[in-house]
């Protein structure tokens, strides 16, 4: 067996400090990188979302009904109704549309935990009269060609809710026609819209219970809270407990 000489280790010993020396700059200057464009992007970024938000809020609350910047006018809460749980950190949204610093309608963004594929992510806007001003999808996971039929551009199903109201907790009519109610489902795909109509009417009962106590709540958009206020929080949940046990 050969053994090299300690020169020849030596060198390889060096070259591989050099190559190891050259990876740690190239990791470092990538990360740099990486870390620049994201500095540089994030405020365009933020401006897009917004962008978004807002066209969403105006295709289910009409414009020239408020006056208010209303995706800077939002409180933060938690509520199992909106599908929410005490169980973790994540909180829903309540966008306030104002005209003259009256409120005029509330969008809730919520959750239905039971579609075919998952969660089914929606933002839900009710006039204060308690009708329906607007139901969008914002995100889900539901098979193409079936169950994303809850999406405005694969069928205009989800302006079915428009205008209605719930008339009581018990009000069978907030249901799909296979189980007697008066919202459509589809062709081979029921558990999406059942899900989507238990949602909203989850939210209906949760808004008749909780308008005007959103209305006291601080604005989370200017202060960009991460959770609502703990208090506060407590209320809200407490005042729609017995309606959740109903569902």
């Amino acid at each position: 067996m050969t053994v090299p000489s300690p020169e020849k280790s030596a060198s390889f010993r060096l070259s591989i400090q050099k190559n190891s020396q050259i990876l740690a700059i190239f990791a470092i200057v990538c990360t740099a990188i990486v870390g620049l464009v994201n500095e540089l992007t994030k405020d365009k970024i933020k401006a897009q979302e917004q962008q978004q938000l807002l066209t969403t809020l105006h295709s289910i609350i009409e414009p020239s009904r408020y006056d208010n910047d209303i995706t800077q006018d939002c409180v933060t809460l938690n509520s199992p109704l909106l599908g929410g749980s005490k169980n973790t950190k994540a909180v829903q949204t309540a966008y306030i549309a104002r005209k003259n610093d009256n409120a005029i309608a509330i969008a809730l963004t919520s959750k239905a935990p039971d579609g075919y594929n998952g969660n089914i992510e929606l933002i839900i806007a009710i006039n204060m009269d308690n009708s329906i001003s607007g139901v969008r999808v914002l995100k889900h996971q539901e098979t193409p060609g079936l169950g994303d039929k809850v999406e405005l551009r694969k069928s205009h199903w989800i302006t079915s809710f428009n205008s209605k109201k719930l008339l009581s907790e018990k009000d069978s009519r907030w249901a799909v026609a296979k189980d007697g109610g008066m919202f459509d489902q589809f062709t081979g795909a029921t558990i999406t819209p059942r899900a989507v109509v238990k949602a909203v009417k989850k939210a209906a009962l949760y808004f008749e219970s909780n308008k005007h106590l959103l209305l006291t709540l601080p604005n989370s958009c200017f202060i960009n809270a991460q959770q609502p206020q703990a208090e506060k929080t407590q209320i809200v949940n407490k005042s729609t407990s017995e309606a959740n046990n109903e569902q």
